[in-house]
């Protein structure tokens, strides 16, 4: 654990943007909930899809959630990161105010894939936006992705370039399918674990009991390993947004 604290690179938390958070109130409770759980900064990687949102519309209304719960957030909670997760559109690795998505001033872009079978051009988008762009990119919650055969091989693929995956928490918290989220983040190139709490009950942040099932099954070096690889991400960098 590092001295400000865990990072949770990936949740819903700003209120009233997407189907996590439903109001400020909301908010605060799952910042209250994190804090006790010993995260200090967390990603507000609300969904952004680009059909319906343009980037400037979408940061406009981020930048607004944000602000309403700023001025209602008591001291002692995680430090908010504004970000987005970025579902895959056709064209993405040619948008040029695309660095505008990733986590507030950084490189790191959290991406989420088409829930279908993917194809050769999108694997070939994704790896301009690493190789020409010089993104860093994150594919969000893999897992749910791998009962294709076909996007098991091509996340191989993916895997060949310098590519984090993070896993979700939750994934680690059921038998069923902790085995899968267990072998991505073996094989992956830079491994990450994330909540994608959405709220209190049927997503609720979890970030430190899927921390104890990564040391129980991976061993404190490799979690150690996540959470350097997660505050290199997060970390701030020049010309993060062009």
């Amino acid at each position: 654990m590092q001295d400000r604290g865990w990072i949770d690179l990936h949740s819903h938390v700003l209120p009233q943007l997407d189907d996590g958070s439903e109001s400020v109130e909301m908010s605060v409770a799952m910042l209250r909930r994190m804090a006790e759980q010993g995260v200090g900064a967390v990603c507000a990687t609300s969904h952004y899809y680009r059909q319906q949102n343009s980037i400037e519309t979408f940061c406009a209304r981020r930048a607004d959630a944000l602000d309403r719960l700023l001025v209602n957030l008591p001291e002692g909670l995680p430090r908010i990161l504004p970000a987005a997760e970025v579902a895959f559109f056709s064209g993405i690795s040619e948008k040029p105010d695309l660095g505008r998505l990733c986590i507030q001033g950084t490189r790191t872009l959290m991406l989420e894939m088409p829930f279908s079978d993917w194809t050769d051009l999108q694997v070939e988008e994704v790896s301009a936006l690493v190789l020409d762009r010089g993104f860093s990119v994150v594919l969000v919650h893999p897992e749910r992705f791998c009962s294709s055969k076909g996007n098991r091989q091509k996340l191989r693929q993916l895997e060949e370039l310098p590519v984090s995956l993070q896993v979700n928490a939750g994934t680690l918290l059921h038998w069923m399918d902790r085995r899968v989220g267990l072998n991505l983040l073996r094989e992956a190139p830079i491994p990450l674990l994330g909540s994608d709490c959405h709220n209190l009950t049927t997503r609720p942040p979890n970030l430190k009991e899927g921390r104890k099932i990564v040391i129980q099954k991976l061993g404190s070096a490799f979690l150690d390993k996540m959470d350097e690889n997660a505050a290199d991400l997060t970390r701030q960098t020049a010309n993060a947004t062009t």
